[in-house]
Order: structure tokens, then sequence, then C-alpha cells
């Protein structure tokens, strides 16, 4: 029996894996959690075989918690189940310890199959990811001049409205530069936003 645990805020979405795996090739849905938190008190509780943990969390980083998570459970082994597909977030992944990387974009054959990979010892990794990841597994995530310009003032501690007025831009614009560079870093608040930008000299 390979017992999941599915790590995701929305909670349709996560409902919705948990109904297409559950009772499947041995797997057997333990519980949701919608928050970092709720998915570490459930790891400690349950003491799974498998997280699926999705990345953008309302409490924090997926990514960031992998090793917190790993360390209440050492048997724990993760599979980031995500919609980013970007080269730059499935390196962190690895980096960071998870054990695969599946997009939800996948079939529900290969999410089995991860599943039972990574429960093997495996690490498994999408088609899709792994076409992605060709050649580019040292490659830097590809920012434009202005996403750039925008993250360093964002290291730098400004505020959007402060950005915004040092630009001449809008707020709404500002905003949505924001959530196109958190997407393509993989992350989904500032601080996790500016230790990358700095670990990955994207500055």
């Amino acid at each position: 029996m390979k017992n999941v645990i599915i790590a995701d805020d929305h909670r349709l979405v996560a409902n919705g894996i948990a109904g297409l795996i559950d009772g499947i090739e041995g797997i057997k849905v333990l519980a949701i959690a919608n928050t970092l938190e709720e998915s570490a008190d459930l790891i400690s509780l349950h003491r799974p075989d498998i997280l699926l943990l999705d990345v953008a969390m309302p409490d924090g980083d997926g990514i960031d918690a992998i090793k917190e998570f790993v360390s209440l459970c050492p048997t724990l082994r993760i599979i980031v189940l995500t919609t980013y597909a970007e080269p730059s977030v499935i390196q962190r992944a690895k980096e960071n310890g998870a054990h695969g990387y599946i997009l939800k974009n996948s079939s529900t054959e290969e999410l089995i199959e991860g599943i039972c990979a990574v429960a093997g010892g495996e690490f498994f990794i999408c088609k899709e990811s792994r076409n992605l990841m060709i050649g580019q597994s040292e490659a830097p995530p590809e920012l434009t001049i202005r996403e750039r310009e925008i993250l360093r003032l964002i290291v730098e501690g400004n505020t959007m409205k402060q950005i915004a007025d040092k630009l001449h831009l809008g707020f709404e614009t500002v905003h949505s530069y924001t959530k196109y560079i958190r997407q393509k870093l993989g992350c989904n608040n500032t601080a996790s936003l500016v230790r990358i930008a700095m670990e990955r000299h994207l500055i």
C-alpha cells in the first residue's frame, strides 16, 4: 500500500486528484492539506509514504518546505505536482530534495506511474518536464529586460507602488510583471523571490 497525502490549496483540484488515484495500484489517499502548516501536521500524524505537493501555497513556497517535511518524516518521498513548467523551478525542486516532478496537465496514468516509481525508490519526472530540462539544467530563467529591472527593485526592498512610481508604470502593470516573474522562478512570496534572485545571480 502506498499511503499518500495531497497538499494543494485548491480544494476542488485536490479532491479531484484524490478521486482519480485513490484505490488504484495500491494507492491510498490518507488526507488532503490546503496549507503548508496543515501539511506538516498531517505528515507528523500519518507519516505517509508519498506527499503530492503544490508549489504555490497560501502560507509559503512548497519547494522551500520540502526539507522541513522530510525532517518530520525521514522516509517521506515528495512529488511536486504543479502547473509551473519552468526548467528553473524543476531544478530548484531537485536541489531541495524532491523525489519527483509532475505537471498537473499530465495524464492520470502518468501520475500513477510517477507515484509508483517514487514509492519504489526512483526519481520520476513527467515527460513534458523531461523535455523542458534537456540541455537546460544549468540555464537561468529567461527574464525580459523589464522583468530584470523590476526584480532588481524588488531585491532592493521597494514596494510595488514605489516601483510603479520609479518606472512610471501603473500599479497593476507592476503587479502583473511581478506575478510573471514569480511564475518563472517558481515562488509565491517576496522572500523566496529575493533569495532565488541572489542565488542565481539574476540581477
